[in-house]
């Protein structure tokens, strides 16, 4: 007999809906993509690498804004919280400078080196970093705008968190806008599948890392968003999510793309013609 780990579920169905590798036939070919186009606006843009936000070793960022007063545009990867860095995460910039967007690649350390806390206490580092070095940096501190995918997406709504906000004497509206693709936003379930081999969550460590159990920075404005291919416990954690916002009182649209995996989804973002970019953008500048 199969053991049921969670809301009657085994063992291995968690699995494989957290599986995210599963869902295409080579991930390589996207997480080559990253790096490629990254390192090609590393080449071509004008802008600041591996920035101290703090002391760690793995608190860094690159930074690339087009004109002063420009509206920021902070990406945070995925990996799962144990893959990848900021140097596959600034693929966007190319595109987004050419409309006037500035971007920012957040770096943090990865398990199971250092705890969930850990790595949220770094993202949300690096946010007031970049908030209170707005003016040396050049861009618009009342425009910063908030992106991660997967595991990135989870620690996104982390900066959505009004009574983190709060404490660290950030305005309410800090963050102008949040895109989250294919995020994670209660993490109880990854308690029981193959995702705490290198996380090792407790229970309570689960839930006060969990964006569905945290109030939402009041009027937030988020983009929720997955891919077509996207397993159905990635497409409900979204939808989930979605509606924890509303009734929080947040502006909330809700998509599925389609034509996409939990890979290429935030490489529309490189393209100035795909629907995703022109959404995010028009959110950025346009407010909507």
């Amino acid at each position: 007999m199969t053991a049921r780990t969670h809301s009657g579920i085994d063992r291995q169905a968690l699995d494989r809906e957290f599986f995210a590798r599963g869902t295409v036939p080579d991930v390589d070919i996207f997480i080559d993509a990253y790096a490629r186009l990254s390192r090609a606006a590393r080449q071509t843009l004008r802008g600041e690498v591996d920035v101290a936000y703090g002391e760690g070793a793995d608190e860094t960022l690159d930074i690339f804004v087009p004109a002063p007063g420009a509206p920021l545009f902070i990406f945070i990867h995925g990996g799962f919280w144990r893959a990848l860095s900021k140097d596959e995460s600034s693929f966007m910039a190319p595109a987004f400078a050419q409309a006037g967007i500035g971007v920012a690649a957040i770096n943090y350390s990865l398990a199971p080196s250092v705890s969930i806390d850990e790595i949220v206490r770094q993202t949300r580092l690096a946010f007031v970093w970049l908030w209170h070095n707005a003016e040396r940096l050049g861009f618009d501190r009342s425009r910063i705008h908030i992106c991660g995918s997967s595991a990135g997406g989870h620690l996104a709504a982390m900066l959505l968190d009004g009574t983190w906000l709060e404490s660290v004497s950030l305005p309410h509206n800090a963050v102008a806008s949040a895109t989250l693709f294919s995020g994670l936003f209660d993490l109880e379930p990854l308690r029981h599948c193959h995702v705490n081999d290198w996380m090792n969550f407790d229970k309570a460590q689960a839930k006060r890392n969990s964006p569905i159990h945290l109030p939402v920075q009041a009027g937030a404005m988020l983009h929720v968003a997955y891919a077509e291919t996207d397993t159905e416990a990635f497409k409900c954690q979204s939808r989930t999510y979605a509606r924890h916002c509303v009734d929080a009182g947040a502006r909330v649209t809700c998509a599925e793309y389609a034509n996409t995996n939990h890979f290429d989804i935030v490489l529309k973002l490189a393209e100035a013609g795909t629907t995703v970019f022109r959404h995010v953008t028009r959110q950025i500048l346009d407010g909507q």
